[in-house]
C-alpha cells in the first residue's frame, strides 16, 4: 500500500523469538501515523513457524473480497499453500 489514507486499522502479531522492536514501530516509521495499531504475540504452537510476522489490514475498498490479493511472503507461503502470493 503506498497510500494508508484508506487503511482503516492494522493487527500485527509476531513469534516469541522476535523481541527487538515492536512491528508498529516499523509501520509508524513507514508512515502509518494516524491510523490505529495494535501488536500482539502469536501462541507457540509445537512446530510452528520461527520469526514470523502477521499482519493484518483493515482498509475502506471498492473491490469485492474475491479481488483482494492476500500476500504471503517467502516461507510465510507455507502458512497458505492455497493461496498463491506474490514476492
Amino acid at each position: 500500500i503506498a497510500d494508508f489514507d484508506d487503511v482503516i486499522s492494522a493487527v500485527f502479531t509476531a513469534t516469541g523469538d522476535l523481541v527487538s522492536a515492536f512491528p508498529a514501530e516499523a509501520a509508524r516509521a513507514m508512515g502509518m501515523n494516524q491510523v490505529p495499531l495494535l501488536c500482539a504475540t502469536e501462541i507457540p504452537v509445537t512446530g510452528s513457524m520461527p520469526r514470523c510476522i502477521r499482519v493484518l489490514l483493515h482498509i475502506n475498498s471498492d473491490r469485492t473480497p474475491k479481488e483482494i490479493e492476500h500476500v504471503y511472503l517467502r516461507d510465510a507461503q507455507k502458512l497458505r499453500p492455497d493461496l498463491k502470493s506474490a514476492q
